[in-house]
Parts: C-alpha cells; structure tokens; sequence
C-alpha cells in the first residue's frame, strides 16, 4: 500500500490533468442520448442529475449549473475554448497574461478595492489558461455572492488593462520562465515539451516563452481583448450554493452583454507523431545527478483505453517503484501517468536518479514484468513480499478501487467539481459524461488494461529526455531508448 499512495504527488498531477480539453463547436446543453434515459441510470447518476440546471443567455453563452447545499461556497467559472489552440508561437501566453491583468482591475474596481473584498469576504478571484481553453473564475461565500458577481463581472466586461498591473502580471510570468529554467526537473519538461510537442499546435504553451512575453505590450493585451474575448467561446459553470433563477437575473444584467464577435473555433488538433528517440539537456548545476522522463501518445478521455490506460499506469507505478526504487536504488521518486487532453500524452518519470546509464535496463525489467501479465502484490496476505508478484486480473479489482477513490477524492472541493464539469464539456460536449466514470472504471477487464499499456507503453513511440551534468548525461547509452527492447 505505502507504494501506491508515495506516487500520490505525481498520481494527483495525472488526475488533476484529467481536467482539460476542447470542443470546437458549440453543444447542447442536454443532448439527447440514449446514455442518460431513466433505465439505464445509476442511484448515483440520478441524484446527480437532480442537481444540474441549464440555461442559455441571451448573447448565446451556455450556462450549466450544479447546486450544493454541503456548505455555503460557491464557485462560478467563464470558460473560453481555444487556448493555445488560437495562438501562434509569437503571442504564445498573451490569453494568461491578459486574463490575469484583468483580475487585478476593471472600471469600478481598482486592484486595491479587489484585494481588499477578496479579503474581507475570504474570497478568491483567478485566471488561468492551458492548452485547449481559459478560465476566469469567482469562489466565495453565498452570502456575499451578489457583490463577489458584480466584481468578477465587472472584471470581464470592463477591464480597466492599467500598464501598472500589466507589468506586474508580466514580470511575475517572466520570473516563473525563468525558474523553470533554474531547476533541473522542470528544465527536464520544458526540454520534453519542446521536443515533444515540436511544430503541434501544443507548442504554443500557455504561459508562453521568453521569446514570445519578451516581446509582448499592453497594447496586444488590449489587442486580445478586443478580438478574442467573444461569446461564442464561452459557456459558464457554476456549482454550490447557487440559486439558478436569481444566477441567471444577475448574468443577464452583466455577462450577457459581452457581444458574439463570432471568432472562428480552431479544429482538434491532430495527433502526435513521435518517435524513440533520447535527448540530452545538460544542466551543469546538477552535478552526480539525473531527471529522466520520457513522454508517448496516449487515448484522450473520450477514448475506451482511456480509463484502462489510467489503471495500467498505476500498476506500472507501482512496479517502478519496486524495481528501480525499492530493488536497485536507482531513483528517488518514479512514476506513470496519462493526462486527458483531447488529444493526450503520459510520462514515465524517474525523478532523480545516480545511476542513468543504468537505469532504462530497470525500467525494462519492470515493464517486462507488466508484459508477462504480473504486477506488484499488494494485498494483505502478500504484500509483506516486496518481490511477490500476482496476476494482473487478481490484483485488478483493488486497484480499480484505489483509482476510484483517488478519482473522486480530487473532486472533493467545488473548484475540483467545477473542474470536472469542464472537462465533461470540452472532451464531450456533454457536461454529464463523467457520471459514467464509475461505471468505465469498474467494468474493465485484465485484458482491456493489459492491452492499453500494451499498446501505448509496451510497443509505442517513446520520446525520451534525461537532463544533468555533462558526465551524467554522456554516459547515459542512446541505443537503449532508440532501439529499446520492450
């Protein structure tokens, strides 16, 4: 057990991305699918539904929302597809920055009025981009719901763009480049990104490069603004305690003003193309020590691997964590997990590691172990055994049931639902898809796992990047990663 929950810190990560994603047309609110007629329907699925209000404003922006009476907060999110997806390598992280300037400023607020209600009614106001859409959002108590409304509103309608809070949104994304540059592991994502990703319209990262917010003014903040911020990329969710009718009184009189400038929604964006392959990143500073990774294609959650990708992947955690950690030593902290954009990728991470020449014929050995069809024994009566191994279809059921509990604990706030409910949307057009989630998680079969993993990990493309001091880096062997034998 200590092995599955001490991967939790890059699991959560994977589960937290499982949050994101794009729909490139506008969707129904309710579509009429066979999925969700009354028989078909679980005790959980129908409580569920019970709670879901839809309604559409007038300038078009679709509105979803889940009442909650478990506690007084309530969170409200504008959502605005297209992200990454509608920028270029040149203005790369300009939707971020232009989003956040907005939280610090509009016509009635300064940021000194924001950050004194944001903390007088212990509230919070933010913004945040990825690669397939944006988010402004409000979370707060009920009872200052109204004014927390004006506020957030006001930010989007009106957004005051002063060159003061510009400057500090810019700076503080600058800095946050350039320590990603300063530290060995995250140098090791950047470099994976890069090479990952390549000319895919993901490169354009969201929080942009140093090239593209060096660049970057007020005026293309304004510039974003005035051209991008259209009704026809939004839908809103709100979850908690939120009456729908006095919700939508209020949105009629603030967001519904924002005017359909009809900007054209970008296609999925194709798949990646990849190969073997290892890079080198030398990073001098990391001296006597490595960080591998090494990313490949993976289904998105639409897909019917998707689920039993995820399942596999815990499986191969804790098989990595056994081997290269527990059996040689050869890592500090290892990991496999998938993402959820539409169109996705995982990582195999070996999070500092002594001995990189070394440590690919580790991972093999336990990959090797996956593909014979065994994983690490973890029940009561076996797991006292570090080296026991059982069949996959015997351990399968508690792992399912780790991954469920760990999938609905990072929906235990209601920004973690709200999240969901997004991702529901841009993945499906459907914000009630991941009801089904349960239902996918539990009726996967071994084969279904072991054919995932088989597919994706076992013979698929992997694009490798290990990052350290020259010496480290120089004896790591290519033909290991190039041509390996899985």
């Amino acid at each position: 057990m200590k092995r599955f929950y001490t991967m939790l810190a890059f699991g959560a990560l994977s589960l937290a991305l499982f949050i994101t994603g794009c729909a490139s047309a506008p969707f129904p609110l309710a579509p009429d699918t066979e999925t969700f007629k009354g028989n078909a329907l679980t005790t959980f699925e129908k409580e569920n539904l019970n709670n879901f209000t839809t309604f559409t404003l007038s300038n078009g922006i679709p509105v979803i929302v889940k009442r909650s009476n478990a506690s007084q907060v309530f969170t409200i999110t504008l959502v605005l597809r297209g992200g990454s997806l509608l920028a270029s390598p040149q203005t790369a992280g300009y939707e971020q920055v232009a989003l956040q300037t907005m939280t610090r400023g509009s016509k009635d607020y300064t940021y000194e009025d924001i950050q004194t209600l944001l903390d007088e009614t212990s509230s919070a106001l933010g913004a945040s981009s990825t690669f397939e859409y944006a988010t402004f959002s409000i979370t707060g108590l009920q009872k200052y719901q109204k004014t927390l409304l004006s506020l957030w509103a006001d930010c989007l309608i009106n957004p005051s763009f002063k060159e003061q809070d510009f400057a500090q949104v810019l700076s503080d994304a600058q800095l946050a480049l350039q320590s990603k540059e300063q530290d060995p592991w995250t140098k090791t994502a950047v470099v994976m990104n890069r090479e990952f990703f390549g000319q895919h319209p993901y490169g354009n990262v969201p929080e942009g490069t140093m090239e593209s917010l060096g660049a970057m003014k007020l005026q293309d903040a304004t510039n974003w603004y005035a051209q991008q911020f259209s009704a026809n990329r939004m839908f809103i969710v709100a979850i908690g305690a939120v009456d729908p009718q006095e919700l939508r009184k209020g949105l009629e009189s603030s967001v519904a003003k924002i005017p359909d400038k009809k900007v054209p929604l970008p296609q999925r964006a194709p798949s990646f193309s990849v190969s073997s392959r290892l890079v080198r990143q030398e990073f001098p500073a990391s001296r006597g020590l490595a960080y591998l990774r090494g990313d490949f294609p993976a289904p998105s959650p639409a897909d019917p691997d998707y689920m039993a990708l995820n399942v596999g992947l815990k499986m191969i955690s804790d098989l990595f964590f056994n081997v290269v950690r527990d059996k040689y030593g050869a890592t500090y902290s290892p990991a496999a997990y998938i993402r959820a954009f539409p169109v996705n990728y995982g990582s195999l991470v070996m999070f500092k590691t002594k001995v990189p020449d070394k440590i690919k014929s580790y991972i093999d050995e336990a990959l090797a172990d996956f593909g014979r069809g065994y994983c690490v024994a973890i029940d009561a009566d076996t797991a006292e055994d570090p080296s026991a191994r059982v069949p996959i279809y015997e351990a399968l059921p508690t792992y399912k049931a780790l991954f469920v509990n760990e999938y609905y604990q990072s929906q235990e706030t209601i920004g973690q639902q709200a999240n969901t409910i997004i991702s529901s949307i841009i993945n499906t057009g459907d914000y009630r898809t991941y009801l089904k989630d349960m239902t996918k998680i539990e009726s996967l079969s071994a084969e279904q796992v072991q054919q995932a993993v088989s597919t994706y990990v076992l013979k698929g493309p992997i694009t490798w990047v290990v990052t350290g001091s020259r010496d480290m880096i120089d004896a790591v062997p290519e033909k290991d990663y190039v041509n390996p034998s899985r």
